[in-house]
């Protein structure tokens, strides 16, 4: 007797609501658009239920397991996917994330936004955190995070505490700008999912800011939640001084990092979370960096978005939990939650 083939992994039914709204709110998905979805194994039921919400919208869906192309870590994105992007209306690239492939992200990216393709990128999110994140209205994070626009001024401070140890204060400049991770996608632009912050590339950050929620990399995801073994970061002038954690595996992963490459040392980008539906941090990076409270990554400035005056090749991003902000000396923050603009 043959022993029948394993079942073809089917949409998720839990997924699907969400990804209809994704599609709807951010991307505004129309009929007969073409949407390209590239995906690995891990996330074959992302993808799938993103190919049925989407041909519930009567777009026209192709569907690629770049895993199937490529055996990871991808040093380059599979050449087959890149060449899928031409001509795409919508894109969305779910993958697990892995050390060693940034380039190969980059370039996916970089390809379809120059398409003029709405992207959608989600990349190390679980089924928990895509869920999580979308407990809110899209059009009320929209108007959080205009609010927040309209609030901020070119040369605003930010003081951020936090129990578990943080203090620091931080400055922005008049050429630096803030762009929205949590608006609708315009040709041509992308956006991380889960979403909802407003971001830039701070001019000064000094004080001691203690990591107890989430760290990026493949690394990071794999350690989830940092409550047990935080990491403190002392900055001044926007630079890391010094790093401590009782985990010293994590706190020589943090050093490596720092020492890899000029510019690892500075702090890159300033994520103040707008996501107000995320009550508490589930130690995943992508997740936690949209909960209410200011979450920083070193490295990489995205200069061309930021008015950053410098780069760098590779980032490395952190979240807090339960952080206090305040505003040019007001109450912005309490606790994780926003005591003004809602």
């Amino acid at each position: 007797m043959r022993t029948p083939p394993p079942p073809r992994s089917i949409a998720d039914p839990g997924l699907i609501t969400p990804a209809a709204r994704v599609l709807e709110e951010l991307v505004q998905l129309e009929h007969n658009e073409r949407f390209v979805i590239v995906h690995d194994r891990a996330n074959e039921s992302v993808a799938r239920s993103f190919e049925q919400a989407a041909m519930e919208r009567r777009a026209r869906v192709e569907r690629i397991d770049a895993e199937a192309l490529a055996s990871r870590p991808w040093m380059r994105c599979p050449p087959e996917a890149l060449a899928a992007l031409p001509g795409a209306d919508v894109t969305l690239f779910a993958t697990t994330l892995e050390e060693g492939e940034y380039d190969a992200r980059h370039a996916f990216v970089t390809v379809a936004t120059a398409s003029r393709a709405r992207h959608l990128h989600m990349i190390g999110a679980s089924r928990r955190a895509f869920v999580g994140s979308m407990m809110a209205s899209s059009a009320r994070i929209f108007e959080l995070i205009q609010a927040l626009r309209d609030t901020l001024r070119p040369q605003s401070r930010l003081s951020v505490r936090s129990p578990s140890g943080t203090s620091v204060e931080i400055e922005m400049a008049p050429h630096l700008r803030w762009f929205a991770n949590g608006s609708a996608i315009r040709p041509g632009q992308w956006l991380n999912v889960p979403y909802g912050a407003l971001v830039t590339s701070p001019a000064s950050v000094t004080g001691t800011y203690v990591v107890d929620a989430a760290m990026g990399g493949g690394f990071g995801s794999r350690l989830g939640s940092l409550s047990s073994r935080p990491i403190r970061l002392m900055f001044e002038g926007g630079r890391v001084r010094g790093v401590e954690c009782r985990d010293g595996t994590v706190k020589a992963y943090v050093e490596k990092f720092i020492g890899d490459a000029m510019g690892h040392d500075r702090v890159g980008l300033l994520s103040l979370g707008a996501n107000i539906g995320i009550a508490a941090p589930l130690g995943e990076l992508v997740h936690d960096e949209n909960m209410p409270g200011v979450h920083l990554s070193l490295g990489e400035s995205f200069a061309p978005r930021t008015g950053a005056l410098w780069s760098a090749h590779g980032q490395l991003a952190f979240a807090i939990a339960d952080s206090d902000v305040d505003l040019d000396g007001e109450a912005l923050i309490r606790r994780g939650r926003y005591v003004r603009l809602v």
